[in-house]
């Protein structure tokens, strides 16, 4: 029996919880936002709680960005979860695009009352199977959060007529 190399490479995603199998929710994935695409920021490690080697300090400007770019086989609702720290007293919101589709405002990224405090604010769309870029792009002068990582998950759209189905994380 004769594998090819695509299969080899789909089964070996599959063991190792990057693609779902078929008609289940993809694990959750984590991207370092010091591994992202960036632009108007720079890569930093001077506060403590980050995970990963570092964190994305955004310039104080509009229109800085951190963009993570992925890959999925499936369609269905994607949480995208941003973990961040402002020790700034006010909201450093933020506009997000999946794919160059604007699919959050203004996405608040409230103060943690401390850069070394960390948490997470996050939203769910509807994503089709494909590449999937999504951009965080500071919305104020003030610029962005320090960005530690970004986290999502594709739970599948139920084939027409399956009763149950799957629900997106809030």
């Amino acid at each position: 029996m004769s594998i090819g190399r695509a299969s080899v490479v789909a089964l070996a995603a599959m063991v190792l919880g990057l693609l779902p199998a078929t008609g289940a929710a993809a694990a959750p994935i984590m991207f370092q936002a010091e591994n992202a695409t960036i632009s108007g920021g720079a890569v930093a490690s001077d506060h403590s709680g980050y995970t990963g080697t570092g964190f994305v300090d955004y310039n104080s400007a509009a229109g800085s960005y951190v963009q993570f770019a992925t890959s999925t086989g499936i369609a269905g609702s994607m949480y995208i979860g941003f973990r961040y720290a402002n020790g700034s007293a006010t909201n450093r919101p933020m506009d997000i695009t999946v794919n160059g589709v604007l699919v959050a405002r203004n996405l608040a990224f409230g103060s943690t009352t401390s850069w070394d405090v960390w948490q997470s604010t996050a939203l769910s769309v509807s994503v089709l199977a494909g590449p999937i870029v999504i951009r965080a792009t500071a919305a104020t002068g003030a610029g962005g959060p320090n960005l530690d990582s970004l986290t999502f998950e594709i739970r599948p759209i139920p084939p027409s007529g399956a009763t149950g189905g799957a629900s997106a994380r809030p």
